[in-house]
This record gives structure tokens, C-alpha cells and sequence, in this order.
């Protein structure tokens, strides 16, 4: 119990450190330039994951080994309600490259994660049907450890209507969610 708490602690430390962005401030994100990119190979073609760290807290250490770390992805997703449509273990890429919710993603209202704007003071992210891509992605960390980042983009548009497309912003708690959980799932098959 104490290893998953200090494993759940890692994340939200990893995860809430350093950065200059001012939430609900209207000032714009840190961004920093570094740009890695991924190739996976699928049935339907190939694509290019393009990471770029637009905030510092989309990537978070973890606790556990890699092998560990992405073991506990799919049930995370599962929980979530994500499914998954790329897979790469080699990799150890995991994810959904656009599928549509509304309103909720696994409980939480969709403003949560995601800042599309708003219409007479209303969020539209919990009003619109919201096309999301959420790719994460375990890679290796000193010490045999492993770090966990994933990347969150989101498009939206009314229901009902054929009206223009917004771009959504991630808010960052989606990210901070999926290491929150990864980590606490790996620690605790660990502890088993």
C-alpha cells in the first residue's frame, strides 16, 4: 500500500512540477520545441506520431519497469472507455487515433480535459460531440524505471448542426489521468 501510494505521489509530483502556464489565466501554455516523432506501421497504413511537449507535465515517470508499465495500459483505456485502434508492444504504443464522445470520457465531464470554448458561459467541450485522439507511449527511464507520455488533441462540433469545427485545447488532466492510473495499476500487479 505505501509503495503505491509513493508510486501515485511520483505522478502527481512528476505531473504538477515545474511550468510557467497559468490555468484559467488565458495565458497560453508553455511550449517548448523539442519535436520526436513515431512511426507505426498498421493494416490500414502508416502513421506518424508527432510528440511534441507542448506542456511539461504530458510526460511522468513512473515507479515501475516498462514490461509493468504497459501491461497495465489496456485496462486503464478499458476504464476509460478507449478503445484502442493502434497497438505497437514494440513500440510500446498504445491508443486511439480519433473517435468520437460526448459529453463524458470514463466519468469526468469532457471540460475536464478539454477547452473548446464556451457559449453563453457554457463549456462547449461538454456540449459539443468531440472528436479525440489520445496516444500514449512507455519508454524506458534510468535506474529501470519507465516514463509514461501521452499525447491528447481533440476536435469538436455542435450536435445537430453542420456548423464549423473548433480546435480543442487539452487542459492537461487527461494526460496527468492516464499516468495517475498507469501507475497506480502497475504497483498494484506488482504487490500481487
Amino acid at each position: 500500500m505505501r509503495c503505491a501510494s509513493l508510486a501515485a505521489l511520483l505522478v502527481v509530483s512528476a505531473c504538477a512540477s515545474g511550468g510557467s502556464s497559468k490555468e484559467g489565466s488565458g495565458d497560453s501554455p508553455l511550449t517548448q520545441q523539442r519535436v520526436e516523432t513515431t512511426r507505426i506501421d498498421t493494416p490500414q497504413g502508416i502513421i506518424n506520431i508527432e510528440w511534441r511537449q507542448q506542456r511539461t507535465y504530458d510526460e511522468a515517470k513512473l515507479l515501475v519497469d516498462v514490461d509493468k508499465a504497459w501491461a497495465a495500459v489496456p485496462a486503464v483505456f478499458g476504464e476509460l472507455g478507449i478503445e484502442p485502434n493502434i497497438v505497437d508492444s514494440k513500440q510500446h504504443v498504445f491508443g486511439n487515433a480519433g473517435s468520437t464522445f460526448r459529453r463524458k470520457l470514463g466519468s469526468q465531464r469532457m471540460s475536464k480535459f478539454f477547452d473548446c470554448g464556451t457559449t453563453t458561459g457554457i463549456s462547449n467541450a461538454d456540449q459539443y460531440d468531440l472528436l479525440i485522439r489520445v496516444i500514449t507511449q512507455i519508454l524506458p527511464a534510468e535506474g529501470g524505471l519507465s516514463a509514461v507520455r501521452t499525447q491528447a488533441e481533440a476536435t469538436g462540433h455542435a450536435i445537430a448542426t453542420s456548423g464549423q469545427v473548433a480546435q480543442c485545447s487539452s487542459t492537461g488532466a487527461l494526460e496527468a489521468q492516464i499516468a495517475h492510473m498507469i501507475s497506480d495499476q502497475a504497483v498494484r500487479a506488482a504487490a500481487k
